[in-house]
């Protein structure tokens, strides 16, 4: 897991900024070089080479740079399309899309030299960077204090820890820190599913021992369709926490499935809208904050999960999504019990809330339905009713759909 603390240079003198200048065009050149060395063909060892043969640059920062171009795609604009853009129009000048391309500066940490050894935060709160040539500059960082008392222990140099030095456009300097630590993650007794919806998430908590549905419930999230950027973020860690108390209540996993809303199509124009601008991205990616927590967080495939949750509607009378959410939990406990629920719920009327069966027959509509075992077969072909018959306790039926009839709670929450 890893952890990011912000903070910012708060104190540096006209020097100490003139030298920072300095590493920070250096290291733009050597991130411009190398991706272009390596789109050409170039190896590693050989990039690294002519790199420090052209740029004088400490061969920690040439492979930081390296490292940081290494996966980017073709054609990337260093600096940024917008201010690239605005140097076209002649909105800015060249000296300031220069400034601009050249406004980073990464340093990877090392365990062996205590945290880091180009960027490393002393005891006075100064960060201490290597600028080359053994010169070395000492501009002071603010963090906020809930940050340093909470992650401060991780900064004395125990565990390895990357600086990012970026600067801003009103000329100030903001500093992230990135630490990679190991947390123990406990398995939790029972399953929170989620089906991620354009303005809602439903969820379904199911034991994992014997399958049986403990709670269902909705967080709404209508205000993360059309609003700015930030309010988005800010209901989405809302929610994120709301999902994470609950799983911690019930002490649950918690399950979710990849969208690819991407290649959603439909004539319904408002309906594209919705679906493709479902932040589900952004909240499988916030979900995984939770693992700090010691909650566990899985990415699984949530296929015909939907078609089964549909069937599953029109027999318990609950909402269609949270029933998505119930059969998700249920292929994240045990395929082969998913498995057993389709071929059950393809031989029972959709009209039928007693989970009767339906006769076999190979004709029709069904006569593309799975050919379920010869037992089943026997059982079926003894009964004289073709309608079927109720359900009864201890007989073979839907006990399964039984028990999502009654009992548990159903919660529903909103984000304010």
């Amino acid at each position: 897991m890893v952890i990011t603390i912000p903070g910012y240079i708060c104190e540096i003198s006209a020097e100490e900024k003139e030298e920072l200048e300095k590493l920070m065009f250096k290291f733009g050149m050597a991130r411009r070089r190398a991706y272009s060395l390596k789109r050409k063909g170039y190896t590693k060892s050989e990039i690294e080479k002519i790199l420090r043969d052209e740029l004088r640059l400490n061969s920690r920062y040439i492979k930081d740079a390296y490292h940081s171009v290494k996966d980017l795609p073709p054609h990337v604009t260093f600096g940024g399309l917008k201010n690239q853009r605005l140097r076209e129009k002649g909105k800015i000048s060249k000296e300031e899309f220069h400034r601009r391309r050249n406004s980073i500066v990464i340093s990877r940490g090392d365990k062996s030299k205590n945290g880091n050894l180009n960027m490393r935060l002393t005891e006075m709160m100064e960060l201490r960077i290597n600028t080359g040539h053994k010169k070395w500059i000492y501009p002071k960082v603010y963090i906020p204090k809930k940050y340093l008392k909470k992650y401060g222990h991780l900064l004395d140099g125990s565990a390895p820890y990357t600086v990012i030095i970026k600067r801003r456009n009103d000329g100030g300097y903001d500093v992230r820190i990135t630490v990679e630590v190991q947390t123990e993650v406990k398995e939790g007794k029972k399953v929170l599913a989620l089906d991620i919806n354009a303005s809602h998430i439903d969820f379904a908590v199911v034991e994992k021992e014997e399958p049986k549905v403990v709670s269902v419930g909705r967080v709404e999230l209508h205000e993360t369709q059309y609003v700015r950027k930030g309010k988005r973020e800010y209901r989405i860690h809302q929610a994120v926490d709301k999902i994470g108390n609950i799983a911690k209540h019930y002490d649950a996993d918690i399950v979710v499935g990849k969208l690819n809303t991407g290649s959603f199509k439909s004539d319904n124009k408002k309906a594209n809208r919705k679906v493709k601008n479902m932040p589900q991205y952004k909240f499988r990616q916030t979900l995984k904050k939770l693992e700090r927590k010691g909650i566990k967080v899985e990415e699984k495939s949530e296929k015909n999960t939907t078609n089964v949750g549909e069937k599953i509607s029109s027999l318990v009378g609950l909402d269609v999504h949270k029933c998505s959410a119930i059969a998700f939990a249920v292929k994240s406990i045990s395929r082969n019990l998913f498995k057993k629920l389709i071929m059950l719920l393809s031989v029972v009327f959709s009209n039928e809330g007693d989970g009767s069966p339906r006769g076999w027959r190979r004709r029709g509509k069904r006569a593309n339905c799975p050919r379920p075992g010869l037992r089943m077969m026997k059982f079926w072909a003894s009964m004289t009713l073709r309608g079927g018959y109720s359900a009864m306790p201890g007989s073979r039926g839907l006990s399964f759909m039984d028990s999502l009839k009654g009992g548990f709670t159903c919660l529903r929450v909103k984000i304010c």
